[in-house]
């Protein structure tokens, strides 16, 4: 009888193990199908199930194919669950839920939960999950806790190293982040970021993607509200589908919403749209409302003022099977940047460029920007800043804040890049900061960010929404020092000459003081040359700009005067043809530079003179000597320099400096051509 008994109760206790081994194994099928849809809210509701026996939930049977934006059906909110409710474990299936509900979490960017359930992953100490560190850091650092993210990434970095390359480097590049996020200098004064209180940006359940439509008053967004763009509205809530809009400003404010004209708006997503600067194409983003993978660039051109319907863009950038999106043109529509995850990259999205024809088409496959910009990570939103030729983007793979953080890179005048810059606070915050646009004086622009929580999101949490930039005016100052070129000894009262390349402004005159010193403030957007003068030296020059500086900047410039010698200084490489005074190429070149040389100083009358060696007859030799001293004089006054600045000297064999020259090379040295200053006038009356 007991025995019968005994195995009643194991068989009891069996196919209890069992179904409840069956249930979890149910609500983890369920929990995958919502995950795998991108319903992050409804997945963590069911692994939910799995680790805590508590959570009660209607299921709602069966799972559907869910559009990318549109909201999950409705659960019960599992954001109550507190950190005690769940302890450590062991069951495989529990390590799997626990770790599911942390990336559920994490993907739905509430990172409060995330960093409680990768703390609860971490504490079982799953084996199929060794980087669970990782991820618990990385939501520490999007809770600005980086101290404590930073000691988690460490971590890793220990048991990375020699296993895992990838994740070392990934940890490392965090550690970087957290150091940056927390130094004090990268903290921007005179900078004001602001979540625009207006509703006619910030309504409904997401905004973003500002940008310039034709003019600095008019911007289009992309937004998802009410009244927008779907064919059945059983099968489509107008809510989460995204369309383009504008808005113009004016004294009061913005104002005049509409939707963007032309064939922009369908029932599928719009977003990241690019007006050119000539209103004749417009290019932009689509993709669809159930595949989120779909995604590509379209273009639109205005006909006899009428839109023409859009076109997906050929595969030289659009590529089947990948995303492509966020277009930004330079400002002679000439090249086209995007972000791609295409192949042939560095990881995710990258930054891609194409060069286009007269009709907006592009001429042959993309161009990778490389490593410089790329990363394993995402690469996305581009935006060229014509006035400082500075390209603007955001990235999750070079040291940031958290998530997406904005930076810069300059184009200069040798047609390279400079090293991407963060730009700090409070511009990149630890969460997503993306879709940065600045207009023409940078003192006002836009960005996207989730760094808010979101009271109008019918789920809670965060969504992008569209805060307004507004920066103090640039400050741009110059100082330098004058000295003496052979001692190193400072100048006192020598003249700065300042002049505005492009002649817009004009020129104003600044002295150094009784340490040599200069000191004055500069407007933005200059190109200026500078030249220093004192009497009894030879004048120094150079350029100094302000444009294309996105920064305020103290500029330094110091200059190097020599002083006037006594005697002749020779011009090397002056030559004639044989027993004649004309002027060969290459002399006319030596000769610019001498024009260059006394432009400069422009207070000096000079002699120009001219030697023979002593072969010949003295009267033949100084009748040829002045004739090319005359030729070099004749040429410098078709240069531009004044006739009474110059006296032109033949002086024959008359002042030899190698006498009874016995070699070629010492006749070449008599054969010779120089100048010598005769008269100085004062570089005050000569400005």
């Amino acid at each position: 009888m007991r025995s019968t008994k005994n195995i009643f109760t194991l068989l009891f206790l069996f196919v209890t193990v069992s179904l409840s081994a069956q249930s979890k194994r149910e609500w983890l099928e369920y929990g995958d199908i919502a995950f795998k849809n991108g319903d992050y809210k409804s997945a963590v509701t069911y692994y939910l199930k799995v680790v805590d026996k508590g959570t009660s939930v209607d299921i709602t049977h069966p799972y559907v194919a869910k559009a990318y934006i549109p909201p999950p059906k409705k659960v019960k909110d599992s954001t109550a669950v507190k950190d005690t409710t769940v302890k450590a474990t062991t069951d495989p299936l529990e390590q799997y839920a626990t770790h599911q509900i942390a990336d559920s979490y994490r993907l739905n960017h509430d990172y409060v939960n995330a960093e409680i359930w990768f703390k609860k992953s971490v504490d079982n100490k799953p084996a199929d999950y060794p980087y669970e560190r990782y991820w618990l850091g990385d939501a520490l650092m999007k809770n600005q806790r980086y101290p404590g993210a930073a000691m988690h990434f460490e971590s890793v970095m220990t048991d990375a190293e020699g296993k895992d390359s990838v994740m070392f480097k990934q940890a490392k590049l965090k550690i970087a982040g957290c150091y940056l996020a927390t130094d004090t200098a990268n903290n921007k004064s005179g900078v004001t970021i602001a979540p625009i209180p207006d509703s006619l940006f910030n309504k409904g359940t997401s905004n973003f993607a500002v940008n310039y439509y034709g003019d600095p008053n008019t911007v289009q967004f992309t937004t998802a509200r009410e009244g927008n763009t779907v064919l059945d509205p059983k099968k489509q809530d107008p809510r989460y589908v995204c369309d383009i809009y504008t808005l113009k400003k004016t004294n009061s404010g913005w104002t005049d919403l509409s939707k963007v004209s032309g064939p922009a708006n369908t029932e599928a997503h719009e977003g990241a749209g690019f007006l050119t600067l000539d209103r004749s194409n417009y290019f932009f983003t689509r993709w669809s409302t159930t595949n989120k993978n779909e995604c590509a660039i379209y273009l639109s051109k205005l006909m006899n003022d009428k839109w023409l319907g859009a076109e997906k863009l050929n595969d030289n950038i659009n590529l089947e099977g990948y995303k492509t999106m966020h277009p930004s043109l330079s400002p002679d529509g000439s090249v086209l940047y995007f972000s791609s995850n295409r192949p042939g990259g560095f990881g995710k999205m990258d930054l891609w460029s194409v060069n286009l024809d007269d009709d907006s088409r592009p001429t042959g496959p993309p161009t990778n920007m490389g490593p410089l910009f790329n990363t394993a990570e995402d690469e996305v939103t581009p935006f060229f800043h014509y006035y400082t030729s500075t390209l603007y983007f955001s990235s999750s793979g070079h040291p940031g804040f958290g998530g997406l953080d904005i930076f810069k890179s300059s184009y200069n005048s040798d047609s390279l890049w400079s090293s991407p810059k963060n730009l700090g606070s409070p511009f990149n915050s630890s969460k997503e900061d993306a879709y940065f646009v600045l207009e023409r004086s940078q003192r006002a622009g836009f960005l996207t960010s989730d760094r808010q929580d979101c009271k109008e999101c019918p789920e809670g949490g965060t969504c992008y929404k569209i805060f307004a930039i507004e920066k103090d005016p640039l400050v741009f100052d110059l100082k330098g020092t004058v000295y003496n070129a052979e001692t190193n000894q400072v100048i006192a009262n020598s003249m700065i000459t300042v002049k505005d390349i492009r002649g817009d402004k004009e020129p104003f005159f600044l002295f150094t003081d009784a340490d040599g010193n200069y000191f004055t403030v500069l407007d933005e957007g200059m190109e200026l040359y500078l030249k220093a003068q004192k009497n009894k030296f030879f004048g120094d020059a150079g350029n100094v700009t302000t444009l294309g500086l996105t920064e305020s900047t103290h500029l330094v410039k110091d200059f190097f005067l020599s002083p006037i010698p006594s005697g002749d200084i020779v011009i090397p490489g002056i030559e004639y043809d044989l027993d004649k005074a004309t002027l060969r190429p290459a002399s006319k070149k030596i000769l610019d530079d001498l024009t260059d040389f006394l432009n400069l100083n422009n207070n000096l009358t000079v002699e120009i003179n001219s030697h023979t060696d002593e072969r010949g007859s003295d009267s033949y030799n100084m009748k040829l000597s002045q004739e090319r001293a005359k030729s070099c004089v004749d040429y410098l006054i078709m240069k531009g320099i004044a006739p009474e600045r110059l006296l032109p000297q033949g002086y024959g064999e008359t002042k030899l400096l190698i006498v009874k020259a016995t070699t070629e090379e010492e006749h070449q040295k008599n054969r010779r051509t120089a100048f010598r200053p005769i008269k100085e006038g004062d570089i005050r009356t000569t400005k």
